[in-house]
């Protein structure tokens, strides 16, 4: 094939392209069909503070989402947080929100901590990990089990 011709790729492997594309893209939109409320009992792996031992998942509708932590800072025990989320694959959705806390120690900027959750929607497994804190740290991390309280 000469050099001018490498440039133009047949039609029928572009829409196959664009459709293996698409597919692929599908996985990293908001679920359709998961809503509700879940509470999970959650147990620290790290021992420290920063993870809940209760946390409730709100899923709204296929955009929005809420996270309530319970017990570990009670100035946001039962306060729901905006929390974003998208499908990892057919029974998994991935969890993301902040909490900003008062300030720590004598500083008087907010304190931003980072949370990430996995949540198994089959076997109704959370896997929760604070991203935020100090990077040479090994990250809380905690699991739970979740109960469906509403559909």
């Amino acid at each position: 094939m000469s050099k001018v011709g490498d440039l133009f790729v047949p039609r029928a492997r572009v829409l196959g392209l664009v459709a293996g594309f698409a597919l692929g893209a599908g996985l990293a939109t908001p679920a359709m069909a998961l809503s509700g409320v879940y509470t999970c009992t959650v147990k620290s792996l790290s021992g420290r503070g920063w993870i809940p031992p209760q946390i409730s998942l709100h899923f709204h509708d296929e955009w929005t989402a809420e996270v309530v932590h319970t017990g570990n800072v009670s100035a946001l025990s039962g306060r729901p947080l905006k929390a974003g989320f998208f499908r990892v694959s057919d029974v998994s959705f991935r969890l993301s929100w902040m909490v900003i806390s008062a300030s720590v120690g004598n500083g008087s900027e907010a304190v931003n901590t980072h949370y990430r959750a996995v949540f198994n929607t089959q076997n109704k497994k959370l896997s929760v990990q604070v991203i935020s804190l100090d990077s040479r740290a090994k990250p809380p991390r905690g699991i739970g089990q979740c109960v469906q309280v509403t559909s």
